[in-house]
């Protein structure tokens, strides 16, 4: 499902992007939840990195759009921001906040769905490349790259990453299938090593970014093989 905030403090644009989604949603088989919030301050008090897209009005009291963009972004990068403005050269702004597009009121149907399309594509495209974690009590989008390694105490999970430490409760077999690309691989039952971050190998032990995990005997010769395939095709 995809999730999208809309900030508008125009109840009536509220209403017709809403219908806009909704018919979107009908002509292209889509699950889309719309969420509604009346001005920016409001929206950046509940927002916890759980939205996929944000259609952000830009001219609002309270908080301007621009400057409610640049706090969303230092919670999440990932998420798409579509701004929705009477003057397309507020707009200009967008690139600050990596904005994917911009909708001019009055709003017509045709222009949107065609814009709501594209975040759409882009989302599915990129899904497979961050994780929401928790740290320290608030949720955040972590790429999948900056994982350096995922450790699994009992049912306790913990991923080590540049941003800290974010633990959780699941299996090793569960984090596998979330982080399915062939650079995660096992080094022994309780590691999941990103092959991105081996900085060397010693006897039977992998060197991640200073963190020294063991290799056991049974998961050794496919971690090697893994290895092997990553400096050999990743890196040339």
């Amino acid at each position: 499902m995809t999730r999208i905030a809309i900030v508008e403090d125009e109840e009536k644009y509220y209403h017709i992007l809403k219908e806009y989604i909704q018919k979107y949603a009908g002509e292209n088989s889509e699950e889309i939840e719309a969420v509604w919030f009346q001005n920016g301050v409001e929206f950046l008090e509940k927002f916890h990195s759980d939205f996929d897209i944000l259609l952000l009005d830009i001219e609002m009291p309270v908080m301007d759009g621009i400057s409610v963009a640049r706090d969303a972004r230092k919670v999440d990068d990932y998420m798409i921001i579509i701004f929705i403005t009477n003057m397309a050269q507020y707009a200009i702004h967008g690139y600050e906040v990596n904005a994917l597009d911009y909708v001019i009121k009055p709003i017509s149907y045709y222009p949107f769905s065609v814009k709501l399309r594209r975040a759409i594509r882009m989302i599915r495209e990129t899904s497979g490349n961050s994780l929401l974690l928790p740290f320290d009590g608030e949720d955040r989008r972590i790429p999948t790259k900056d994982i350096l390694y995922v450790e699994v105490h009992s049912h306790t999970i913990e991923y080590y990453t540049y941003s800290g430490i974010s633990r959780i409760t699941g299996t090793l077999k569960m984090v596998e299938q979330n982080l399915s690309d062939d650079y995660f691989v096992r080094c022994n039952s309780c590691y999941l090593v990103n092959l991105r971050h081996v900085t060397g190998l010693k006897d039977d032990t992998v060197i991640v970014e200073g963190h020294s995990l063991k290799i056991s005997r049974a998961k050794k010769k496919e971690f090697m093989n893994q290895l092997s395939i990553f400096y050999s095709e990743v890196l040339q």
